[in-house]
């Protein structure tokens, strides 16, 4: 009982800070989608534009049908999709579903032009779409926001349930086992449980209970210290030119896509799998 309460307050927590974003303009959009404050250097903003268009080739590229962005937020990834025509033509409609109606809005406006999208209400514990009813899933930052690895169980199992036989499963996790995770959780203590933090292993194992087959996995974030630098006081001596981010942008573009196994060493890993 005290954990279903634990859950339930976590979840209302997350809706309301959701609910309470408001500010305006291009810059916010990926500012909000990454709640990122509103001082952040334009450097690091081009870094993670990046990394939202390179998630968005691996979320959708070779999408057809009819595609589902479980959780999709204020339509970041969705919306760059549409842009970049990532379906090539074969995917017919784009569904964003939230469980935020602000930021829904927010989608709905900034794709006022794509008659391909569409958005509503909805939670990814208790999608509200019929069974076998999408070619396509997407849930990005989703499972890891989830308040119990109960709930993320739950999602796999609705993800199976609305997607079509050999539909596409994209979703994406934070890895326990990367480096600066361990830095972390042993030396300074923090915390680092599912549905947050899993492993590889770990997670491919309940994607394999759900149903769903394991095709590829492509990794991102393999900068030496967790999180920004430039969000601490100390960046403008220890990395004045933001050498991590630049570290890291290098191997995803030159050393990683020589060494696929070396993607399950990345902070956040996208995997796509089948549905059996």
């Amino acid at each position: 009982m005290e954990r279903a309460i634990e859950a339930r307050r976590l979840a209302k927590e997350e809706l309301e800070f959701w609910e309470c974003q408001k500010r305006c303009g291009v810059e916010a959009d990926l500012k909000i989608a990454r709640d990122l404050p509103d001082d952040t250097p334009d450097f690091i903003l081009a870094v993670l534009s990046d990394f939202e268009n390179e998630a968005a080739r691996f979320c959708f590229s070779g999408a057809e049908g009819r595609v589902l962005d479980a959780g999709c937020g204020n339509g970041n990834l969705t919306l760059r999709a549409l842009k970049d025509n990532l379906g090539a033509g074969k995917a017919t409609e784009f569904i964003g579903m939230d469980f935020s109606r602000n930021m829904l809005d927010r989608a709905a406006c900034r794709a006022a032009d794509s008659p391909q999208a569409a958005f509503l209400q909805g939670s990814v514990t208790s999608l509200p779409f019929q069974d076998r009813s999408f070619d396509r899933v997407v849930s990005s930052g989703v499972l890891t926001c989830l308040p119990d690895s109960e709930a993320a169980a739950l999602a796999l199992q609705e993800f199976y349930r609305v997607l079509k036989p050999g539909g596409v499963l994209v979703v994406d996790f934070f890895n326990c086992i990367s480096h600066y995770t361990l830095i972390r959780k042993h030396l300074f203590r923090e915390s680092i449980n599912p549905p947050e933090y899993i492993s590889p292993p770990e997670f491919r194992k309940c994607l394999e209970s759900a149903g769903f087959q394991v095709q590829t996995y492509h990794g991102f974030d393999f900068k030496p210290c967790q999180g920004y630098l430039f969000m601490s006081r100390w960046r403008p001596v220890v990395d004045p030119g933001f050498w991590q981010e630049k570290l890291s942008s290098y191997l995803e573009r030159r050393i990683i896509p020589w060494l696929p196994k070396a993607n399950l060493l990345g902070y956040r890993i996208y995997v796509k799998c089948i549905k059996k």
